[in-house]
């Protein structure tokens, strides 16, 4: 005596056969996302550094008003609006470099117009005061190799692949 499961059961059909016709079939699952390309990751890692030292300059911004001469800065609410405006940048730097893992575009845009607003700041910067040129020079270079990273390469064709992948998922709705 056997004990197996009938010839007729639906689980012993092989793979190649088509599904029973009672069965509905599933909707195709959406593609697998790619990952980020290792440049990028690096970018990623610098952006999120970058975002929490600006919240560490916020927050000893807003202790510099206990500092007795701090009139340079506006007395005591000047300091204090100054280090909360710089924490809310380190926030909004934290946001974009997570946007930029999942390769949002808009976080790619972002990036790319604070990278020009830093290399034309190092740029007066060093008209201004040359003393402190090889600074300026490398937030330069931190800046052009960034935006190049976000769009040549490796980088850009991710944000390419990754932006044709949500453009079909609002197209089909998935």
């Amino acid at each position: 005596m056997t004990t197996g499961t009938p010839a007729n059961d639906p689980s012993r059909v092989s793979a190649h056969a088509s599904p029973p016709a009672h069965e509905p079939e599933r909707p195709p699952q959406p593609p697998m996302r790619h990952r980020p390309p290792a440049e990028l990751i690096a970018v990623v890692v610098l952006t999120y550094i970058a975002g929490f030292l600006a919240i560490g300059v916020g927050i000893l911004f807003i202790l510099l008003r206990y500092v007795v001469d701090n009139g340079m800065f506006g007395g005591s609410f000047g300091v204090t609006l100054i280090g909360a405006v710089v924490i809310l940048l380190g926030l909004f730097i934290i946001a974009l470099a997570s946007a930029l893992t999942r390769g949002k575009h808009y976080a790619r845009v972002l990036t790319t117009i604070a990278m020009a607003a830093e290399f034309a700041l190092a740029v007066i910067a060093l008209v201004v005061d040359a003393t402190s040129y090889w600074f300026e020079i490398a937030l330069m270079a931190a800046a052009v190799l960034t935006t190049v990273v976000l769009w040549v390469g490796r980088g850009g064709r991710y944000f390419a692949h990754i932006s044709a992948q949500d453009a079909a998922r609002r197209q089909t709705g998935l």
